[in-house]
C-alpha cells in the first residue's frame, strides 16, 4: 500500500518566564519554520497506511525555565484516563507552590483540537492525539525536558480517536471507523514506529451518540481493556503482550452510553448511563457483578474504582457499590468529577464549589466556593497535600491549587483544560484546542 504522510504543522513552543500569569496572546507564534517536521521516515510495519514525521529543527529556549528533570518518588506513569486503571485521579507526592513555574506552552495549529484533552505521560514524553480542519488525526510525543516535538505519526483519517495509553514503552490507541475499521494501534514510544494494529470489535451502535467512546485504553496485568458496545457487549480486553482479542464481556443489556472500563483486584468493571454497574473476571471475561440502580438515560461523566468501592458519577449523584458485596452502598452529592486518594476522604468538585466526603457515608465533610462556577466540567486532582481543579476549558477562568489542610487557594493559572501529572512532577493543562501548558510544580 502507499505510504501516505498528511503533514501537520508542529505545535511551536512559546516559553516565558516567572509565575502562570505568561503571556496570554503570545505564546505559540514563532516563525512558520521552526512549525513544520523535519526528515519523512516511512514506517515500515507490514501494510499499515501510516508515516512517521521526526522533528529535528531544535529552537533556543530562554535559560531559567526548562529546569532539569528529576523523577519524584512514588509517582508513576500517567498512564490512561484519570491515571491509572482505577481512574483515581491521585498522584501519590506532595508539592510546594512557592516553586511552581511556567516549563513550555505547546500550541495546536489553528483549528485542530486534542482528543477529549487527555494526555499520557511515561518515559520523560507527552503523548498527545491532535484531530486537523480535515478530520486527519496524528498522535505526538513532546519531549518533556525541552518542550519540542520528538516524533509525529499520522493515523489518517477516522471518525474517532480516544485519549492515547501508554505502557512498558509503546503507546497504545483505540480508534473508530474511517476505511481502516476500528482498530487498536501500538507505536514504539521513542520512534513513533508502528508495531501493530489489530482489529477491534464494531464499537458504532446506530443511531447512538459515539462521543460516550473517546476514552482512553485501560492497561492492567496481562491485558489492555477498551469499552466494546458491539451487540450489547461491555469490555473486551486484548493481551498486553501479543495484542491479540482475548475476550468479550457477554450482556443481554443495551447501553445507550458506556465508559472506560476500570480494573481492580482481578476485576474489570464498567458503568454505564441508567447508574448500573458490571464486573467481569479479568481472567475469563465471565460476569462476577450485576448491579443496577436507576437514575436517568442522561450520561454519566464517568467511573473510577478505589479501596474495594466502586463510584459512578450520575446526574442524580456519586453511587458508592460495595465492589466485595456487589451491593449498593450510598447515594451522595452530585458532582462533575472526583478524586479518591486512599485515606477516609474523597475529594470532589461541582458546579459553584469543592466538597469533601466522607468515603464510608457518602455525607459532604466540607465545601469550598469555587474561585468561578463551572459550566459544564471541572476536572480534579488530587496529590497528598493539594487539589488541582480546573474549569472547562471553553470557560476561560483557569486552574488553581487548594491546600487541604487549610482549604485556601494557594495558586492560580489563567489556563484551563484537563489535568495530569507526570512522573518528573511536571503538570499538564490540556484543554480541547489552544496549547498545551506544563508547569514545573519542584
Amino acid at each position: 500500500m502507499k505510504t501516505i504522510l498528511r503533514t501537520l504543522a508542529l505545535a511551536t513552543l512559546a516559553v516565558t518566564q516567572a509565575g502562570c500569569d505568561w503571556d496570554g496572546g503570545a505564546a505559540g507564534n514563532g516563525p512558520a519554520a521552526a512549525a513544520q517536521a523535519g526528515a519523512q521516515a516511512p514506517v515500515h510495519a507490514g501494510t499499515l497506511d501510516v508515516a512517521v514525521s521526526v522533528a529535528n529543527a531544535r529552537q533556543p529556549v530562554p535559560a531559567g525555565t526548562l529546569t532539569a528533570l528529576s523523577a519524584v518518588p512514588g509517582v508513576p506513569a500517567w498512564s490512561t484516563t484519570g491515571g491509572n486503571p482505577g481512574h483515581t485521579n491521585y498522584v501519590p507526592a506532595s508539592f510546594d507552590p512557592a516553586k511552581f513555574s511556567h516549563r513550555f506552552s505547546w500550541t495546536l495549529p489553528a483549528g485542530a483540537i486534542v482528543s477529549q484533552a487527555q494526555v499520557a505521560l511515561d518515559g520523560g514524553q507527552a503523548f498527545v492525539v491532535v484531530s486537523d480542519t480535515a478530520g486527519e488525526w496524528t498522535l505526538h510525543a513532546i519531549d518533556e525536558a525541552t518542550g519540542k516535538v520528538n516524533w509525529t505519526t499520522a493515523l489518517g483519517k477516522l471518525d474517532i480517536v480516544d485519549p492515547p495509553a501508554a505502557h512498558d514503552g509503546k503507546v497504545i490507541v483505540s480508534t473508530q471507523a474511517g476505511s481502516q475499521g476500528d482498530a487498536l494501534w501500538f507505536l514504539d514510544q521513542r520512534s513513533g514506529e508502528v508495531l501493530d494494529r489489530q482489529a477491534m470489535p464494531s464499537r458504532h451502535a446506530p443511531g447512538h451518540s459515539t462521543a460516550d467512546m473517546r476514552m482512553a485504553p485501560v492497561v492492567a496485568g496481562d491485558g489492555i481493556y477498551v469499552n466494546d458496545r458491539a451487540a450489547g457487549k461491555l469490555v473486551a480486553k486484548f493481551d498486553v503482550s501479543t495484542h491479540k482479542l482475548l475476550w468479550e464481556s457477554t450482556w443481554s443489556g443495551s447501553p445507550i452510553y458506556t465508559f472506560a472500563p476500570a480494573v481492580d483486584n482481578g476485576r474489570v468493571y464498567a458503568a454505564f448511563s441508567d447508574g448500573g454497574l458490571l464486573g467481569f473476571d479479568a481472567g475469563s471475561g465471565a460476569t462476577v457483578l450485576e448491579h443496577h440502580r436507576q437514575f436517568t438515560d442522561a450520561p454519566m461523566p464517568g467511573m473510577m474504582t478505589s479501596e474495594g468501592v466502586a463510584y459512578a458519577l450520575s446526574p442524580n449523584g456519586v453511587v458508592a457499590t460495595d465492589l466485595k458485596q456487589g451491593s449498593f452502598k450510598w447515594q451522595g452529592p452530585v458532582l462533575l468529577d472526583m478524586a479518591a486518594p486512599p485515606g477516609p476522604v474523597l475529594y470532589g468538585v461541582a458546579h459553584d464549589a469543592v466538597q469533601a466526603v466522607e468515603r464510608a457515608t457518602g455525607k459532604t465533610l466540607w465545601r469550598m466556593p469555587l474561585p468561578s462556577p463551572a459550566a459544564v466540567s471541572n476536572p480534579i486532582l488530587a496529590t497528598k497535600n493539594l487539589l488541582f481543579i480546573s474549569n472547562y476549558p471553553q470557560n476561560g477562568s483557569g486552574t488553581y491549587a487548594v491546600d487541604i489542610a487549610t482549604r485556601k487557594v494557594v495558586w492560580t493559572c489563567a489556563e484551563g483544560g484537563w489535568l495530569s501529572i507526570s512522573p518528573n512532577g511536571v503538570l499538564y493543562i490540556t484543554p480541547f484546542k489552544g496549547r498545551i501548558t506544563a508547569v514545573n510544580l519542584g
